[in-house]
């Protein structure tokens, strides 16, 4: 009944903006995205045995649905109020997603909702609410933070060819004032600096984000627990104890040079620390740190765009389990993963369907690529291949101390941890088709190789040794 007095509520609301839009002089602007995808997909969690009834790891077939819908309350250039809501990812037949017989499901979701408005008689603008926030990245995108957040961010121009945009933001409040007694000391909040150059031909964009995570803040689950939110061993950080005050930063830095164009290249550094938590129920005082290097290169042709790509990301060593510091950059807002040279094996997807088989957050590898995008022949009609190949630089002979099992510190997002020992190879061959003006067709094509040491990963019901994964995704796509 409360889900059904919220749904009626919103109506309500969006009802009378409407009135008021027409009394009040305030412009109303819709945009939206729709995306229904159907697909087939093998083998993509690369597990052999599922309590002994063989190769059952995933529905080789899936339709669902996601929409999208943004609405901007404009009073004039200088203030708008902007609502977002969604309603998916909705698996079709799924009931408790609402997308079963009969549908009936309570399944709308606030995206964004965000102030965005000017200080009188300057150039300072100011969001506040939640938005989406990203850093500066390559193509590849960033692997530290791209996700709706809650904060504010404010942004100005300090000359032509420099401008300062400055944020805090609240990813985590876990417990609020919800009686558990734990509500103090339970936020993670962060502040934020980016301060791009521009010049002719060229971009510098240095950041850096300070954050202090607090005792209650849960932040370890949302870095260490599974897909489902359940923490899966007992070697590593305890999701389900308190982690004591601690505190977490970044430094970065993208470039990209297009100087020389039709040549366009793009480098990105980040170096970050989630400083140890002391004060766990048992082990070690668990914290990470750790680099990340990547690299694009791409030559504009009027038929298409060839293209090199290439990144490193530190790992953890052999001794992580014991002394409880890992090498790895740590990660504060991915999502459902941001890392995304390839639509399969990363988080390049066109919209809803699989991807992220490997990792979202690069972080414990590295790999080296080509690409030839957007090949035109055919009006309207448009085509990417990309091969890839990476390895893990996570410790082999860490992964032996657990037995050959997935270790606990496998950030969630990421679909594998990858040692040493361990290769992927990756082929994607996408297709985009323009239908209409704002309907397009998209089908993708991946197949992933992956090459596991068996003396590495013995323990076969977690890892299928030297496996082939593969999908075959038709995605259409409703933008206004």
């Amino acid at each position: 009944m409360k889900r059904i007095a919220t749904l009626l509520l919103i109506a309500v609301f969006a009802l009378g903006s409407v009135s008021a839009a027409k009394a009040d002089g305030i412009d109303l602007k819709v945009h939206g995205q729709w995306d229904f995808a159907f697909g087939w997909a093998d083998n993509i969690v690369f597990s052999d045995n599922v309590a002994g009834r063989g190769d059952r790891d995933n529905d080789p077939f899936i339709a669902r649905h996601r929409i999208r819908t943004q609405i901007n309350f404009i009073t004039s250039e200088y203030l708008q109020g902007v609502l977002m809501f969604e309603i998916g990812n909705l698996d079709w037949g799924r009931q408790a997603q609402g997308a079963a017989l009969d549908a009936d499901g309570v399944n709308v979701e606030t995206k964004r909702a965000y102030l965005d408005w000017m200080i009188p008689n300057t150039p300072v603008s100011v969001r506040m609410g939640i938005q989406g926030l990203k850093l500066p990245s390559t193509p590849m995108g960033s692997p530290v933070f791209d996700a709706d957040v809650a904060g504010v961010v404010v942004s100005s121009p300090i000359t032509d060819w420099v401008s300062v945009t400055g944020f805090w933001i609240r990813p985590f409040d876990a417990y609020a004032n919800d009686g558990s007694g734990h509500h103090y000391d339970d936020e993670v909040d962060a502040f934020g600096l980016v301060v791009p150059f521009k010049g002719k031909g060229w971009e510098f964009n240095p950041w850096g984000i300070y954050g202090f995570v607090g005792a209650n803040s849960q932040i370890f689950n949302y870095l260490f627990s599974d897909k489902q939110g359940h923490y899966t061993m007992g070697v590593g950080p305890s999701t389900g104890a308190d982690n004591a005050h601690t505190k977490v930063w970044w430094a970065g830095a993208h470039g990209k040079l297009d100087l020389f164009d039709p040549l366009v290249l793009n480098v990105e550094g980040i170096y970050g620390e989630l400083r140890p938590a002391p004060y766990f129920a048992t082990g070690p005082d668990w914290g990470t740190k750790g680099w990340y290097a990547a690299a694009t290169l791409d030559y504009k042709l009027d038929w298409g765009i060839p293209g090199l790509l290439g990144w490193y990301a530190s790992g953890d060593d052999k001794d992580a389990a014991n002394d409880g510091k890992l090498g790895r950059l740590p990660v504060l807002g991915n999502d459902t993963g941001s890392f995304k040279p390839t639509s399969f094996g990363t988080s390049g997807k066109w919209a809803i369907d699989t991807d992220t088989v490997v990792t979202g957050t690069a972080t414990g590898t590295w790999g080296v690529g080509l690409k030839l995008a957007d090949m035109s022949f055919i009006e309207d009609l448009k085509h990417t291949i990309r091969v890839v190949y990476y390895e893990g630089t996570n410790s082999a002979k860490l992964v032996r101390k657990t037995g050959g099992a997935i270790p606990p510190f496998k950030y969630a997002v990421d679909g594998l941890y990858l040692t040493t020992k361990d290769s992927v190879i990756e082929v994607n061959f996408d297709h985009t088709y323009q239908v209409y003006e704002n309907l397009t067709a998209v089908l993708e094509l991946g197949w992933l190789h992956l090459s596991a040491d068996d003396r590495t990963w013995h323990a076969k019901s977690n890892k299928d040794e030297n496996s082939d994964a593969w999908k075959a995704q038709l995605i259409f796509q409703y933008k206004f």
